[in-house]
């Protein structure tokens, strides 16, 4: 989560952060928030999380795939970070505490990734999705998240909507047509890998 989005959502009127959506809320914000405490609530306040570093903001992001996807979802979210910013640091210490075996192979992998990783204007993916003929794409995190990468496939059309159905909701991994990523995100940076799947 950046905090340029933050603000952006202040700006449009929005109040809290509510199971990652934003939302508006009429009547005292603090009251609202107060009713929400203490139920294991996603719940927060823009303006409060406005202040906070990016390295608070960061772990927000971190706990929520932690949460539901335990050492899998830390490491699937580690990686995609250090393959974005090619900064190993975090992801490798991750790797050597929990996965002492896999150490090597996968920082092979992730830096290889991160050599090939691009980062485009939605135009620019708009463009990439057409030319190349994706009608599937592939995000390694939540597809609505800004530092989801993602990875364009073609598959026969007759299996788009049974392959997709869902993929809006899934939380990592995400298969969503081009169509619906596009209509629900407006992203200032997005990742792809330029290599397409068939």
């Amino acid at each position: 989560m950046r905090r340029e989005q933050i603000e952006e959502w202040i700006a449009q009127g929005y109040h809290i952060l509510d199971h990652k959506k934003p939302k508006a809320v009429q009547g005292d914000v603090w009251e609202y928030l107060n009713k929400c405490d203490g139920h294991g609530s996603d719940v927060y306040a823009l303006s409060e999380l406005a202040k906070w570093s990016d390295r608070e903001l960061a772990e927000l992001e971190l706990r929520k795939y932690a949460k539901e996807y335990g050492q899998l979802g830390e490491k699937q979210f580690l990686r995609n970070e250090a393959i974005r910013t090619k900064d190993f640091d975090k992801y490798e210490a991750f790797l050597r505490m929990f996965y002492p075996d896999l150490v090597e192979k996968e920082l092979e992998e992730a830096n290889f990734l991160a050599q090939r990783v691009q980062r485009l204007t939605k135009e620019e993916m708009e463009q990439w999705v057409v030319s190349n003929n994706i009608n599937v794409l592939l995000s390694d995190l939540n597809c609505l998240e800004e530092g989801a990468i993602v990875t364009g496939m073609v598959i026969p059309s007759d299996e788009v909507v049974s392959y997709t159905d869902g993929g809006l909701q899934d939380t990592m991994d995400c298969h969503v047509t081009p169509m619906e990523f596009f209509s629900h995100t407006d992203h200032v940076a997005y990742w792809i890998d330029p290599k397409i799947k068939a």
